[in-house]
């Protein structure tokens, strides 16, 4: 049976990484063409930037551990590039805890604020 709180807590952070990256790429001027936030899928955002086509893996996990990409997921991910003729990427973050300070905390109803650890993007292979 599955801890339905541990999941949750996995959704969100992973969450917390699409909307990351998404709203990165969303900036800098790519085209988005589609964003799936399921995290078992093999691709969270399908974006173009000129006429460069990047279906990009999104992993998140807390810190000190890094988002990571299994085997499955990378071969699927390359397949579905080629069909798409796109370039297969990988995206992992890791999500921080900022401890806030007395002074900070009596300013927000929050004890603790995450932060998000961004290491690039980079091509699958």
């Amino acid at each position: 049976m599955k801890d339905h709180k541990k999941l949750e807590s996995q959704r969100t952070i992973h969450e917390r990484g699409v909307t990351y990256v998404h709203d990165l790429l969303d900036r800098v001027g790519f085209t988005i063409h589609d964003v799936n936030r399921d995290p078992d899928h093999h691709y969270q955002i399908f974006a173009q930037f000129k006429d460069r086509a990047m279906l990009i893996a999104v992993r998140t996990a807390y810190h000190p551990d890094v988002g990571k990409m299994d085997n499955s997921t990378r071969e699927k991910l390359i397949y579905e590039s080629k069909k798409l003729n796109a370039v297969p990427h990988f995206a992992g973050l890791s999500l921080t805890v900022e401890n806030k300070s007395d002074i900070q905390r009596e300013e927000s109803n929050q004890i603790a604020e995450n932060n998000i650890v961004f290491y690039g993007i980079s091509v699958v292979r």
